[in-house]
C-alpha cells in the first residue's frame, strides 16, 4: 500500500425493499410495492458485482426485508458482508414513541439480523429521524459502536458528542465526545435523490448515470488528491442502483477507484474499529 495515500472505500446498501414504502410512506399501492420488490433483483445484481470485483460491502437491512427475503439476506451474510441495523419496517426513532416501543423495534431487528448472519450488528444507519440521546443509549447498551446517518465531516470518522446545547443568543455549546463513532453519510453520495422518480414529492430523479459518475468520481478525486487519507462512503439502494445502466456505472466507478494506489475496500465496522484504536478518546472525555 502506498505510504502517501490511505483511502478506505465503503460501499453501503440500504436494502429497504418493500419496507421503505409500506413503513414511512404508509402506502399499500401495488405500483410502489412492486418498486420495493425490485430491491431483491437489485440485491442479487450487487452481490454478483461484489463477488466479481472481490470487494466487501455493508448492508443496512430492515428486519422486515430479512423476514420477507431471508434467502438473499442469508447469502449476503455468507458472502462475508456486514449487516447493520436499519429499523424493522424502516421506522425512525421518535419522541412520540415510548422507550419500550423503541426497544422492541430494536430487539426485533437485531433478532432478524442474528437469524441470517449469526452476529449481532455493531453499526446502524437511521431510516430517518434524529440520533437522540435515548436512542444512542439503547444502541450502546446493545453493543453498537458506530452510526452512519450524518456528516460533521465528509471524509473523516468522528466521535459522537453527548450534551450539546443549541444557544440562540450565544455560541453553540459543544458537548463531550463519547466512544461511539460517526461514519459520514451525505446525500451527495447517495443514489436515491439522483435517480428515484417520485412525482408526489416533487422529486424528478432519473438523472443520467454518466452525470452521477462524474459527481461521485470527483468526490473521490478530491479526497484522494487533496486530502490523501480518509473514508469514502457511498450509499446505495438496491431498488434504485440495481437498474442496468446504473449497475454499469457502479461497476465503472469501482474499477476507476481500484486503479489508484493506497485504496482499500472495507466494511464500515472495520473502519470504525480501526478509528477507535488509532484515535482513542482523550482523558476527560465521556465514555460510552
Amino acid at each position: 500500500m502506498s505510504a502517501e495515500k490511505k483511502i478506505d472505500i465503503c460501499l453501503t446498501m440500504d436494502f429497504d425493499a418493500i419496507a421503505g414504502w409500506i413503513g414511512p410512506r404508509n402506502t399499500r399501492s401495488p405500483n410502489l410495492v412492486a418498486r420495493g420488490e425490485f430491491g431483491e433483483v437489485g440485491a442479487e445484481r450487487i452481490l454478483q458485482l461484489f463477488a466479481d470485483e472481490e470487494i466487501p460491502g455493508t448492508w443496512y437491512i430492515p428486519g422486515h426485508t430479512i423476514d420477507t427475503y431471508p434467502d438473499v439476506c442469508r447469502r449476503i451474510a455468507e458472502a462475508g458482508h456486514e449487516i447493520g441495523y436499519h429499523g424493522y419496517c424502516h421506522e425512525a426513532p421518535s419522541s412520540k414513541r415510548d422507550e419500550a416501543e423503541e426497544r422492541d423495534i430494536l430487539d426485533r431487528s437485531i433478532d432478524a439480523i442474528v437469524r441470517v448472519s449469526g452476529k449481532s450488528p455493531v453499526g446502524q444507519r437511521l431510516p430517518g429521524g434524529n440520533l437522540g440521546v435515548r436512542w444512542v443509549e439503547l444502541l450502546i447498551e446493545k453493543g453498537f459502536i458506530y452510526d452512519s446517518s450524518m456528516a460533521p465531516h465528509d471524509f473523516e470518522p468522528t466521535y459522537l458528542r453527548r450534551g450539546d446545547v443549541a444557544h440562540k443568543d450565544r455560541a453553540y455549546e459543544f458537548g463531550q465526545p463519547i466512544d461511539f463513532v460517526v461514519l459520514p453519510f451525505d446525500w451527495n453520495l447517495d443514489d436515491w435523490p439522483y435517480f428515484t422518480h417520485e412525482p408526489a414529492t416533487g422529486r424528478p430523479g432519473l438523472r443520467s448515470p454518466n452525470e452521477v459518475f462524474e459527481i461521485w468520481a470527483d468526490e473521490f478525486k478530491y479526497l484522494y488528491e487533496k486530502l490523501g487519507k480518509g473514508v469514502y462512503v457511498l450509499c446505495l439502494h438496491p431498488q434504485c442502483i440495481g437498474k442496468g445502466s446504473r449497475m454499469l456505472m457502479l461497476e465503472r466507478l469501482i474499477q476507476h477507484i481500484k486503479q489508484h494506489e493506497g485504496v482499500r475496500f472495507r466494511t464500515m465496522a472495520s473502519v470504525a474499529e480501526e478509528f477507535r484504536k488509532t484515535n482513542p478518546l482523550e482523558a476527560g472525555s465521556a465514555s460510552a
